[in-house]
């Protein structure tokens, strides 16, 4: 019994002065984690992680304006900007439900 406390003391130690961590600071599900081998990162560096995962996403949403340029069936030109996604999704054509009515009336049942 003497020899495990040793070996765990030993183990904590030495993960204490690599990482700069107090062993009196560290739960009791890292001391397991520790001691079982686990990859476990210092607190600083999980929350340097965070932070960046945060700053990914708020850059991911921010809003793009596009801006689109059509022209319809009687020649005019259109211009619109949307930011959006919603916005920015295609259409489709106005005359696809015919062609789908269509197809589904001459479905055998």
């Amino acid at each position: 019994m003497k020899v495990e406390v040793a070996l765990r003391d030993v183990i904590l130690s030495d993960y204490a002065t690599k990482n700069n961590v107090n062993t009196s600071a560290l739960t009791q599900s890292q001391i397991r984690d520790i001691i079982l081998g686990a990859e476990i990162t210092p607190p600083s560096q999980q929350r340097q992680q965070i932070a960046e995962i945060e700053k990914q996403a708020k850059e991911a949403s921010q809003l793009t304006a596009v801006t689109t340029r059509t022209t319809n069936v009687h020649g005019d030109e259109l211009i619109v900007t949307t930011t959006s996604p919603f916005e920015q999704k295609a259409s489709g054509s106005k005359t696809d439900w015919r062609e789908r009515a269509k197809s589904a009336a001459n479905l055998f049942l």
